[in-house]
Protein backbone atom coordinates (compact mmCIF):
# COMPACT_ATOMS: atom_id res chain seq x y z
CA UNK A 1 0.00 0.00 0.00
CA UNK A 2 0.77 3.51 -0.56
CA UNK A 3 0.49 6.62 1.36
CA UNK A 4 1.73 10.23 1.61
CA UNK A 5 3.61 10.81 4.66
CA UNK A 6 4.31 14.35 6.24
CA UNK A 7 7.40 15.28 8.31
CA UNK A 8 6.18 17.96 10.83
CA UNK A 9 9.40 19.39 11.21
CA UNK A 10 9.30 20.77 7.95
CA UNK A 11 5.42 22.06 7.27
CA UNK A 12 5.11 25.51 7.85
CA UNK A 13 1.55 25.29 7.70
CA UNK A 14 0.87 27.16 4.59
CA UNK A 15 -1.76 24.81 3.56
CA UNK A 16 -1.03 25.30 0.08
CA UNK A 17 -1.23 21.09 0.27
CA UNK A 18 -4.85 21.63 1.21
CA UNK A 19 -5.81 24.06 -1.51
CA UNK A 20 -4.35 21.77 -4.62
CA UNK A 21 -6.25 18.92 -3.23
CA UNK A 22 -9.26 20.36 -3.26
CA UNK A 23 -8.89 21.95 -6.39
CA UNK A 24 -7.71 18.74 -7.97
CA UNK A 25 -10.83 16.92 -6.62
CA UNK A 26 -13.54 19.42 -6.59
CA UNK A 27 -12.24 22.29 -8.76
CA UNK A 28 -12.44 25.08 -5.74
CA UNK A 29 -9.88 26.08 -3.51
CA UNK A 30 -11.44 25.33 -0.30
CA UNK A 31 -9.55 23.88 2.41
CA UNK A 32 -12.52 22.28 4.66
CA UNK A 33 -13.17 20.08 1.22
CA UNK A 34 -9.61 18.99 1.28
CA UNK A 35 -8.62 14.95 1.78
CA UNK A 36 -5.66 16.80 4.05
CA UNK A 37 -6.18 18.23 7.34
CA UNK A 38 -3.95 20.76 8.69
CA UNK A 39 -3.45 20.32 12.66
CA UNK A 40 -1.92 22.91 14.33
CA UNK A 41 -0.36 22.38 17.85
CA UNK A 42 0.78 24.81 20.80
CA UNK A 43 -0.38 27.76 19.14
CA UNK A 44 0.57 27.41 15.62
CA UNK A 45 4.39 26.63 16.88
CA UNK A 46 3.79 23.06 14.58
CA UNK A 47 1.83 21.58 12.12
CA UNK A 48 1.24 18.48 11.11
CA UNK A 49 -0.46 17.43 7.80
CA UNK A 50 -3.02 14.43 8.61
CA UNK A 51 -3.94 12.42 5.42
CA UNK A 52 -5.47 8.89 5.03
CA UNK A 53 -2.72 6.07 5.65
CA UNK A 54 -4.28 3.58 3.33
CA UNK A 55 -4.31 0.68 5.83
CA UNK A 56 -4.27 -2.61 3.92
CA UNK A 57 -6.95 -3.80 6.35
CA UNK A 58 -9.55 -0.34 5.83
CA UNK A 59 -11.81 -0.29 8.20
CA UNK A 60 -13.62 1.82 6.41
CA UNK A 61 -14.29 -0.78 3.79
CA UNK A 62 -15.02 -3.64 5.79
CA UNK A 63 -17.93 -1.48 7.08
CA UNK A 64 -19.20 0.13 4.01
CA UNK A 65 -22.36 -1.81 3.27
CA UNK A 66 -22.70 -1.14 -0.50
CA UNK A 67 -19.06 -2.12 -1.11
CA UNK A 68 -18.70 1.61 -2.36
CA UNK A 69 -15.36 1.52 -0.48
CA UNK A 70 -12.56 -0.74 -1.50
CA UNK A 71 -8.94 -1.35 -1.15
CA UNK A 72 -7.15 -1.48 -4.33
CA UNK A 73 -4.41 -3.54 -3.61
CA UNK A 74 -2.67 -3.26 -7.38
CA UNK A 75 -2.85 0.55 -7.02
CA UNK A 76 -2.16 0.74 -3.28
CA UNK A 77 -4.66 3.05 -2.37
CA UNK A 78 -8.45 2.67 -0.52
CA UNK A 79 -11.13 4.18 -3.18
CA UNK A 80 -14.25 4.95 -3.07
CA UNK A 81 -16.67 4.27 -5.73
CA UNK A 82 -18.97 7.43 -5.78
CA UNK A 83 -21.81 5.69 -8.10
CA UNK A 84 -22.28 2.61 -5.20
CA UNK A 85 -21.65 5.53 -1.92
CA UNK A 86 -24.97 6.20 -0.24
CA UNK A 87 -23.49 8.71 1.50
CA UNK A 88 -24.42 6.57 5.37
CA UNK A 89 -21.24 7.86 6.97
CA UNK A 90 -20.18 4.45 8.76
CA UNK A 91 -17.46 4.65 6.49
CA UNK A 92 -16.24 8.33 8.50
CA UNK A 93 -17.19 7.00 11.54
CA UNK A 94 -14.87 3.83 11.42
CA UNK A 95 -11.88 5.58 10.26
CA UNK A 96 -9.26 5.54 12.52
CA UNK A 97 -7.51 8.45 11.70
CA UNK A 98 -10.77 10.62 10.79
CA UNK A 99 -9.51 10.82 7.40
CA UNK A 100 -12.81 10.16 5.63
CA UNK A 101 -15.02 12.39 4.90
CA UNK A 102 -19.38 12.34 3.74
CA UNK A 103 -19.94 15.36 1.85
CA UNK A 104 -23.27 16.48 1.99
CA UNK A 105 -23.19 18.86 -1.00
CA UNK A 106 -21.69 15.34 -3.42
CA UNK A 107 -23.34 12.86 -1.81
CA UNK A 108 -20.47 10.48 -1.23
CA UNK A 109 -17.71 10.05 0.78
CA UNK A 110 -14.40 11.78 0.13
CA UNK A 111 -10.77 10.60 1.28
CA UNK A 112 -7.55 10.65 -0.48
CA UNK A 113 -6.96 8.36 -3.44
CA UNK A 114 -3.56 9.59 -4.02
CA UNK A 115 -5.03 11.24 -7.35
CA UNK A 116 -4.20 8.16 -9.45
CA UNK A 117 -0.21 8.76 -8.90
CA UNK A 118 0.27 12.14 -9.54
CA UNK A 119 0.10 13.33 -6.09
CA UNK A 120 0.27 16.73 -6.88
CA UNK A 121 -0.03 17.98 -3.02
CA UNK A 122 3.44 16.60 -2.54
CA UNK A 123 4.22 18.14 -5.94
CA UNK A 124 2.97 21.58 -4.46
CA UNK A 125 4.54 21.59 -0.94
CA UNK A 126 6.93 24.69 -0.91
CA UNK A 127 8.67 22.95 2.24
CA UNK A 128 8.87 19.74 0.79
CA UNK A 129 7.38 18.76 4.17
CA UNK A 130 5.04 15.84 1.97
CA UNK A 131 5.88 12.30 0.14
CA UNK A 132 4.82 9.43 -0.83
CA UNK A 133 6.12 6.11 0.74
CA UNK A 134 4.79 2.49 0.15
CA UNK A 135 4.95 -0.20 2.54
Amino acid sequence: MKRIVADFDLCTGCETCALVCSFTRLGGFNPDRSCIDLNLFADGVFNFPEICHQCSRAVCSQVCPTGAMQVDREAGVVRVDQVSCIACGQCEEACPVDMVKVDKNLNYALKCELCQGEVPCVKACPADALGVYSR
